[in-house]
């Protein structure tokens, strides 16, 4: 039987359409929100009103003891206090009937420790240190946080490592990336993914979903009010839900690379390998793009365990993702909540920055995450070992909020050649 011919073009273009987008089995008459059709879901929204409401939240000071007799010991030895382990421990059981009970969580089965200061006048009643010792550890508790942060993301970024020492030259254009600069507007879409197989810390609970959209949305404030008026920046974050098989990684290949559980998270939302590169992330990315009408598009998978926070180089496809573990863990054996700061760095990473700090990049240090004409005007200006020019920021400080201008220009937010355009917006920069 022939179709007549304008039946033969409507046939043409809905197949067309299909094929730039992702397509899963759904029931025919699902009344669910959708991203594309009928068959994805669309990301959640948040009522942040809400969320702002609660209790005070988190700092980067406050950290979860979960063996105190560990963490103590560590801090004995370390700060030389001269107990015995005996005497630790029987401390620990005297603290436990009393100073300590302030700070347990029932629901968690943990210590919450959010003000140091105080803590340490219970330490030193409970183990018999002087005022001074409990000075002294409260800064050296601090400084062994910052430094414990910085060594936990040097040796991470495995997807960047490898780039850094490829001698493979990158260049890369807007249209490679989801999220090439921090201009116009951008969506964070949160993926909380839990495995089937999951940590000590158990799944994903709605209360930490709440407290780390929370901490998403102020991270990602954070860029929208320091961008140049130019720029035109406005943000949203959007989240999802999901399952994968197996167990967290951490940061490696079978995390990020083709056959990883972050592409096995998107196909499990819906998502279809629809130009077949082998990846189902580049997928989501342009389907969210097109559903949100936004410039940029970020993957943040957020994990319910204590794992290292990193960014996915350019080289593991189109979309740009990153990932962040709900804790993270010190070598005192405290335990750190991620906070909005690592949102922040991460999502700016993704836009194009460059680490700030001793150990990761260098000074004037080439992009591999900018795409151009960022890339082949800008170095790494702020970097710690610049000297005496560099300032503290997001990018090399813990708990630090502030874009450098090293960064910004790395991010879209410069002016090269001074005509008045940013960057991104200049066909002549």
């Amino acid at each position: 039987m022939q179709l007549p011919k304008i039946s033969i073009v409507l046939l043409a273009l809905l197949l067309a359409a299909m094929a730039i987008v992702p397509i899963v089995s759904a029931e025919e008459n699902s009344n669910e929100a959708n991203i594309v059709g009928v068959t994805v879901p669309a990301p959640e929204s948040v009522d942040i009103s809400e969320l702002k409401a609660r209790p005070p939240q988190l700092s980067e000071e406050a950290f979860i003891l979960t063996d105190p007799v560990t963490f103590l010991t560590f801090w004995n030895n370390k700060l030389k206090w001269g107990l015995s382990q005996q005497q630790i421990e029987d401390s620990v059981k005297k603290m436990e009937a009393g100073d300590l009970k302030k700070y347990w969580d029932e629901s968690e089965k943990y210590y919450e420790i959010n003000n140091p200061e105080e803590f340490s006048r219970d330490l030193q009643r409970g183990l018999g240190i002087t005022s001074e010792q409990a000075a002294v550890f409260v800064k050296a508790q601090k400084e062994q946080t910052r430094l414990d942060y910085l060594n936990y993301q040097v040796s991470s970024q495995s997807a960047i490592s490898t780039l850094q020492k490829s001698s493979m030259v990158l260049t890369a254009s807007p249209s490679t990336q989801s999220a090439p600069s921090a201009t116009g507007y951008l969506y964070t879409a949160l993926v909380f993914t839990d495995f089937q197989i999951p940590g000590e810390e158990g799944v994903w609970r709605d209360s930490h979903k709440d407290d780390a959209w929370y901490d998403a949305w102020m991270g990602t404030n954070h860029i929208k009010n320091q961008a140049d008026s130019r720029a035109g920046v406005e943000s949203s974050v959007g989240m999802y839900s999901v399952t994968v098989s197996g167990q967290n990684t951490g940061d490696n290949s079978n995390a990020w690379g083709p056959s990883g559980w972050m592409e096995r998270a998107a196909q499990n939302l819906g998502y279809a390998d629809s130009n077949s590169d082998g990846r189902y992330t580049d997928d989501m990315a342009r389907a969210i793009k097109i559903y949100a009408d936004a410039d940029s598009v970020i993957l943040m998978f957020v994990t319910h365990d204590v794992t290292r926070s990193y960014a996915v180089g350019p080289d593991q496809g189109y979309a740009d993702k990153a990932a962040i573990g709900y804790w993270w863990l010190g070598s005192d054996s405290a335990v750190h909540f991620a906070t909005q700061f690592h949102y922040e760095h991460e999502a700016l990473h993704l836009y194009g920055a460059l680490d700030e700090y001793a150990g990761s990049s260098t000074c004037n240090g080439v992009s591999i995450l900018a795409v151009d004409p960022m890339q082949q005007f800008y170095t790494n200006t702020n970097h710690v070992s610049c000297g005496s020019g560099s300032t503290t920021s997001v990018m090399r400080d813990l708990g630090e909020t502030v874009i450098s201008l090293s960064t910004k220009r790395f991010i879209g937010w410069g002016d090269h050649d001074n005509d008045g355009t940013l960057d991104p917006f200049d066909s002549s920069p």
